[in-house]
């Protein structure tokens, strides 16, 4: 179904934008995500990168995974690739899951919002491929954010 392709695994995380909300700033428990940008970086390697970020609140501030948990994950990607001309999930060797840093709301609203910012590297096998991914997000308590679809990028013509 899929060609093999090899997939390098996310450098996650290049940085996490957190801002401390203010006494009357208060978002649900589930947190809420949104699409900000995914950027295509080229590099001379013949593997390209993409910058994916996207920002978040949540209502109670238990975002991201303690250092002491390194198997939990805390962000979902899945990848989709155009086929003759229909988009398709590609099925892949290792899932698309990463970390976010273990955040902790400071004062008394525990509110949290920011910006995520990951760099995926990849290396896509089929010339001319069109791809984009839907991400979502756990919190601590499992809650499971809102499912966001990146922009289309078209990756290197080989």
């Amino acid at each position: 179904m899929l060609k093999k392709r090899n997939l390098l695994p996310l450098l996650l995380l290049l940085s996490v934008g957190i801002i401390a909300c203010d006494d009357d700033e208060t978002y649900p428990l589930t947190p809420e995500i949104s699409f900000k940008s995914l950027e295509k970086l080229v590099n001379v390697s013949q593997s390209d990168s993409l910058v994916l970020t996207f920002s978040f609140t949540d209502g109670d501030g238990d975002i991201g995974s303690p250092e002491s948990d390194p198997a939990r994950r805390d962000v979902f990607v899945r990848l989709f690739e155009r086929k003759n001309g229909v988009f398709e999930e590609a099925i892949l060797a290792a899932p698309l899951e990463y970390r976010i840093p273990y955040l902790t709301p400071r004062g008394n609203n525990k509110s949290l919002k920011g910006d995520v910012k990951i760099n995926i590297d990849y290396n896509i096998l089929q010339p001319n491929d069109t791809i984009f991914y839907k991400i979502f997000i756990k919190d601590r308590a499992d809650r499971k954010s809102n499912e966001i679809t990146t922009t289309t990028i078209i990756t290197r013509v080989q």
